[in-house]
């Protein structure tokens, strides 16, 4: 497989990120369009499926009912006797096949996948007027997640003319807000670049200051020395001494309170200068011991939570990274113990034992509970800016074993959780997020007065390390610079925190951390609406915060 360099000029500094993959890499296909060796994975890959219709009774007649139209993998599917199309096989007929009827029906549900079906194409162009006219019906029929869906086109101009002020009025009634939470990420990056020039303005002067100081105290070591090598009177000179003395010790404590604040500003670990950079782009889970508890704070309960951890270190046909067994195992220990998550960490796993986890996950997820997965490996991002997981197997051919993540989108689809947050340590990490909106917003952290919906809602957002960028593997700790970051604020946080505040509290210390090797590094939160995604929002309790019961 050729991959296209798109990032020449940095080649020496991401020489371990597989930068874009040709258009024409496929995870696992073969000529046939069979997946290639890997049953029963083709069984855990997600369908959409047609159930039988159900026997039932009016008195003395008996009939059969309607077929019923569900999302699950192929393998549950068949054991239901449903019928369903491969899912490398699928096109647009075929999904609109399963979903239609019930959609012109007026299931809400329904017409939000046949938008989702539109809006993808499947196997033909995009038809966004169609998807945008589903997403219309499903949202006058109530769902939040078609809600979402809307303002996305709307914000877009996609299937509709651009109103970004509608888009903004649609994406708050989705979401509960009433205030002025939501904001953009054009209006956050404005925010966070003011944050920055201030910053800068501020290193400026103590760089001045601090200049300043050691010209001062050179200046007064100069005199020092002068006057010891001068033939004036004892009692003189000690006078003399003693001043220049105090004025030399008045200096360097100057040049060290600068020195100070300089080094707090800039307190990022720096990677040996001998030692550049790496970047990221069958196994046995370790499943920790304790039971999931439902956690509450405030009189709220928040439900369970539940972790799939994935570190992929030692890659067999990709250059090996240096830490995601180390943060794997890391943020596998915090969340369990500060957090109290049941946790299944998956290290050095191959292709089958990813999606094997993902899918074992699924079913034992119930409708209050919270999941957080984790990715730390590779990431790769092809000519037609499809994004993928890349696991041990991972081969640089055109049969290479990898995780779409459109694909995955679907697979959290089927969860029946609450709130899942995706945290992608990868490069493009935020390719799972699809053709989502810019708008997130939400509260930082969980208060009293928080809208009901934040907690009675849905919630679907991936949080990445580097947006649709290459990001950095070490640190110079032990981890990556967004594990060591993430690892910093998930030890220290006191506070319930929304995946808003999670990530507002990461951006300013990775950035810092990237730019002491002369480079751009930015975590961002986007939502998954391609999950049913309907406006809640993601809470990390402490354990300090929390009873259980």
């Amino acid at each position: 497989m050729k991959f296209l360099n798109a990032c020449a000029a940095a080649a020496l500094v991401f020489a371990a990120c597989p930068l874009q993959a040709a258009e024409t890499w496929k995870p696992y296909v073969s000529q046939g369009g069979s997946l290639a060796g890997v049953q029963p994975i083709d069984a855990m890959m997600v369908v959409d499926c047609l159930l039988p219709g159900q026997m039932r009774r009016s008195g003395a007649m008996s009939y059969m009912g309607p077929r019923l139209p569900v999302k699950t993998t192929a393998q549950l599917c068949a054991m239901r006797g449903g019928e369903y199309t491969e899912y490398d096989r699928a096109s647009l007929a075929s999904s609109l096949g399963v979903w239609m009827d019930k959609a012109k029906g007026g299931d809400a549900t329904a017409q939000f996948y046949v938008g989702q079906i539109y809006e993808k194409g499947m196997d033909s162009a995009p038809d966004y007027t169609e998807a945008a006219n589903w997403y219309s019906k499903a949202a006058a029929a109530g769902s939040n997640e078609a809600k979402l869906s809307l303002a996305a086109m709307m914000e877009s101009g996609h299937g509709m003319p651009a109103d970004p002020a509608g888009a903004v009025n649609l994406y708050r009634e989705a979401m509960g807000i009433t205030g002025n939470e939501l904001i953009s990420k054009s209006e956050s990056d404005t925010r966070v670049a003011e944050v920055e020039r201030k910053n800068e303005a501020l290193r400026a002067e103590l760089a001045e200051q601090r200049a300043a100081a050691e010209a001062n105290v050179t200046r007064l070591q100069g005199e020092v020395a002068a006057l010891k090598s001068e033939n004036a009177s004892r009692k003189r000179d000690a006078r003399k001494m003693a001043a220049l003395e105090r004025s030399l010790n008045e200096a360097m404590t100057a040049r060290a309170n600068a020195d100070e604040k300089l080094t707090a500003m800039a307190a990022a670990p720096k990677n040996s200068a001998t030692d550049g950079p790496a970047t990221r782009s069958v196994t046995v889970p370790r499943v920790s011991a304790a039971t999931a508890e439902s956690v509450a704070a405030d009189g709220i309960r928040f439900g369970k939570y539940h972790a799939l951890i994935i570190g992929v270190q030692n890659y067999i046909s990709y250059d090996p990274l240096k830490t995601p067994i180390s943060d794997a195992k890391a943020i596998a220990d915090v969340l369990e113990q500060r957090y109290g998550f049941q946790t299944t960490t998956l290290l050095d796993a191959d292709f089958s034992s990813i999606v094997g986890g993902i899918v074992e996950l699924s079913t034992k997820i119930g409708p209050d509970d919270n999941v957080l997965i984790y990715f730390a490996g590779h990431g790769v991002l092809n000519a037609a800016q499809r994004g993928f997981w890349l696991p041990l197997d991972a081969r640089q051919t055109e049969r290479s074993p990898a995780l779409p993540t459109e694909t995955l989108a679907e697979f959290l689809a089927m969860f029946k959780a609450r709130s899942i947050l995706v945290i992608a340590d990868s490069c493009f990490g935020s390719a799972l997020s699809g053709s989502v909106g810019s708008y997130t917003g939400g509260p930082a952290e969980y208060q009293k007065d928080i809208p009901s919906g934040y907690l009675s809602r849905k919630a679907r957002y991936v949080l990445s390390s580097g947006g649709m960028s290459p990001v950095l593997d070490q640190a110079g700790d032990g981890h990556s610079v967004f594990a060591s970051a993430l690892l910093k604020v998930l030890r220290d946080n006191d506070r319930i925190l929304t995946q808003t505040g999670l990530e507002q509290a990461l951006v300013e210390p990775v950035r810092a951390s990237a730019q002491q090797i002369g480079l751009v590094q930015t975590p961002e939160l986007k939502k998954v609406r391609e999950a049913g995604d309907a406006g809640g929002a993601f809470f990390l309790v402490p354990k300090a915060q929390p009873d259980k019961g």
